[in-house]
């Protein structure tokens, strides 16, 4: 907050020395140095960020919104399922219940999403074709993004399509904005799958 607080107040003193004719290079100078700064911050805490792998049910939170994953099937019955898609794929469904655990107010979390990944690093969203399948037969599934009144529950399925033979794979819960990305990475809590 103070790096972008203090990249603000430059860019805006540099702005002003271009419009009054004054030299501003130096101006320009401290605001790469400090741009330079934040990413090799950066960097660092990205290289020392890991995946936490955390028991089912356990609470990622968000501020007052939190979400956990509850339960997973997968294997030969729920491929059996979906045996009208894809059948290079392997196919997972996801069990995640979200709370809102505020003192007073309703919630709805800023751009949440749950991915899969594996140990290279790659991610997949859910599946829009598996997850229309799911829905034909279990009903239609509240999204992730659902408003949450005050200290309700809410559960949901997702339907997952990841390459078969995948390796180890995990679930992840993130919520926020793209611009969240910018900021220092910490450990991320993850639901191990197999």
């Amino acid at each position: 907050m103070l790096t972008a607080i203090a990249l603000i107040v430059l860019v805006i003193r540099l702005i002003i020395k271009l419009i009054r004719g004054r030299p501003a290079l130096p101006s320009l100078k401290i605001i790469v140095i400090v741009v330079a700064m934040y990413g090799v911050g950066w960097l660092f805490f990205y290289w020392g960020s890991k995946n936490v792998p955390v028991s089912f049910g356990t609470e990622v939170c968000f501020d007052d919104w939190c979400a956990t994953v509850t339960q997973i099937e997968c294997g030969p019955v729920i491929q059996k399922q979906f045996e009208k898609l894809n059948s290079d794929s392997a196919y997972i469904i996801i069990h995640i219940r979200m709370t809102n655990q505020a003192r007073g107010i309703a919630q709805t979390p800023s751009n949440p999403r749950v991915h899969i990944l594996d140990n290279k690093g790659t991610a997949w969203p859910y599946s829009a074709a598996a997850q229309r399948l799911l829905e034909s037969v279990s009903g239609i599934q509240p999204g992730i993004g659902h408003r949450l009144d005050l200290h309700q529950s809410l559960e949901t399925l997702f339907a997952f399509a990841v390459p078969k033979n995948t390796g180890d794979i995990k679930a992840l819960i993130e919520e926020g904005p793209p611009i969240t990305n910018l900021l220092f990475p910490g450990d991320k809590m993850v639901f191990k799958i197999n």
